[in-house]
């Protein structure tokens, strides 16, 4: 017991240390870039969790409350796709089975009060005109997804290919972080050049 707890505890230090590194890489870059997602992987002996976080505009095409019967649309389209990692997430080896998923749309549908909060929804999504007329956001809706999964051993998979380019078409870059039990990286996954290599 005493093994599995210091285990975790430097796993752990490991992840916040990349963690870490990686928001430092990212102070001179603005924290919403449309077209640009991101993507953390952890793999941990039987354990894998794969989160990824995205501006909704790359998803749905808006990042205001859905409304529109065109917007609610475009929801369900983008949650429906997002349930499906089986098509999203091509992994080699290390027999992986889905355990848990959860899909955060809170940003942009407000599902308790769809058609009667607007209150709530004006005060979630914010704006300020620039001198050109163009709306700017102070708060960007994003889109959170984490999938937990149980493997024979996660150390095992070598490779995951990363398929949410094609059937997002607003993305343009996934920065991926991953860590596991023999190291971590980070790399930036584009249309063309879509594998994580561990």
């Amino acid at each position: 017991m005493k093994n599995t707890l210091l285990k975790f505890v430097s796993f752990n230090l490991v992840f916040l240390s990349a963690a870490i590194q990686a928001e430092e890489a990212r102070t001179n870059l603005d924290a919403h870039v449309h077209g640009v997602s991101e993507l953390m992987v952890v793999a941990e002996e039987n354990a894998l969790e794969i989160q990824f976080k995205s501006p909704a505009m790359n998803l749905v095409g808006f990042e205001h409350q859905a409304k529109s019967s065109k917007d609610l649309k475009a929801v369900d389209k983008a949650a429906s796709t997002l349930r499906q990692p089986e098509a999203l997430f091509l992994m080699s080896d290390a027999h992986c089975k889905l355990i848990n998923m959860s899909v955060d749309l809170s940003k942009i549908i407000d599902i308790d009060h769809q058609d009667n909060d607007h209150d709530r929804s004006s005060s979630n999504h914010k704006h300020e005109h620039n001198d050109n007329g163009k709306h700017h956001d102070e708060n960007h809706s994003e889109i959170m997804v984490t999938y937990k999964y149980h493997c024979q051993d996660s150390t095992s998979l070598p490779s995951i290919t990363v398929n949410l380019f094609e059937f997002f078409t607003g993305i343009e870059e996934i920065n991926t972080m991953w860590i596991n039990q023999t190291g971590q990286g980070a790399v930036t996954l584009r249309h063309n050049n879509r594998t994580i290599n561990f």
